[in-house]
């Protein structure tokens, strides 16, 4: 009579039966990897492509600037402003009161200056922000069809104006051109006729008796983030 073996019982294990090993996993394959790699270098030339497009059309063929405008209020407020420094431009030399300081400062914010700009007709191609001592202007420029410059002839190049701006105590005004530049690159200064760290209101103000009036009425001037404050003389 033949044995035969007793199977295990139900529930328990034999560990003479192998287990079944897992399946291997395949990495990518080497087409996998040319098709993943042309993919991103297609994406990344689409993403320049379109960078450079926006850029260009920024700054090379640049629209025009929103103008800034001032609600009723603010308008009025502006009005008033501008009454005064002119008013203090034709005081006579001898003022019966001699208000104090704080009665003689003037705050003019760079929204007030921008939309004094807009009502000059200025307001779509200039806009400036104030800094500590500092002007920045961006402008639009546009570039004559026959300047014979390639490329960009009959277009609008908007530029971006750094500009160091005080008055000193003897009245003298300096406004002196840091840097110029051009959808955030700079511009030489050969480009620019070496303008850069040129004072541009020295000459100008000595030969207008109006501006030298006006700079006579004023005490001191700082620019600051806040806005131009302005202190008008006694």
């Amino acid at each position: 009579m033949e044995n035969y073996p007793t199977p295990p019982p139900a529930g328990s294990s034999d560990s003479s039966i192998p287990a079944a090993q897992p399946a291997m996993r395949q990495g990518p394959s080497w087409k996998s990897i040319i098709l993943i790699t042309l993919g991103v270098f297609m994406l990344g030339c689409g993403l320049a492509a379109a960078t450079t497009a926006w850029w260009i059309k920024r700054n090379i063929y640049a629209s025009p600037i929103q103008p800034v405008t001032l609600t009723q209020s603010e308008q009025q407020t502006l009005d008033a402003k501008l009454h005064v420094l002119d008013a203090s431009a034709n005081m006579p030399d001898a003022p019966a009161a001699s208000p104090g300081e704080q009665e003689r400062t003037l705050v003019i914010t760079a929204k007030e200056i921008n939309a004094y700009l807009a009502s000059q007709n200025l307001g779509d191609t200039v806009k400036v922000d104030l800094g500590q001592d500092s002007i920045s202007a961006t402008m639009v420029v546009p570039v004559p069809k026959d300047s014979g410059v390639p490329l960009i002839s009959g277009s609008n190049l908007r530029l971006t104006l750094s500009l160091g701006a005080q008055m000193d105590p003897a009245k003298k005004v300096a406004i002196v051109v840091r840097d110029v530049h051009l959808g955030g690159i700079p511009m030489p200064n050969a480009w620019l006729g070496d303008i850069k760290g040129v004072n541009l209101a020295g000459e100008n103000l000595e030969k207008d008796p109006a501006l030298q009036r006006f700079l006579a009425g004023i005490q001191s001037l700082e620019i600051t983030p806040a806005g131009l404050r302005i202190v008008l003389a006694k």
